[in-house]
């Protein structure tokens, strides 16, 4: 175990051994347990492995479509000055 320091920007660096565990530019997810902070690295799903989450009788696309269109309608658009969308 190695301490590592939290500057006063809140960046932290990571000693090279465990730097050398993840390839460049890793996505990493984080979170707290405790008074812990964990990192896990992010590995994208392949689209099999998406496709086996999926139930088989998921909604249709036309009722997702439906719902979208309700949900638009319902909800007026906010815009900042510039026109963009809030």
């Amino acid at each position: 175990m190695k301490a590592v320091k939290i500057e006063a920007d809140g960046s932290r660096k990571l000693p090279k051994e465990m730097l050398r565990l993840f390839p460049t530019e890793s996505e990493l997810t984080v979170w707290t347990e405790g008074d812990m902070i964990v990192l896990k690295r992010l590995q994208p799903l392949k689209p099999s492995q998406i496709a086996e989450r999926s139930p088989s009788s998921g909604p249709q696309l036309k009722d997702v479509a439906v719902e979208v269109r309700r949900l638009r309608l319902a909800e007026p658009v906010r815009r900042d000055r510039s026109g963009r969308r809030k």
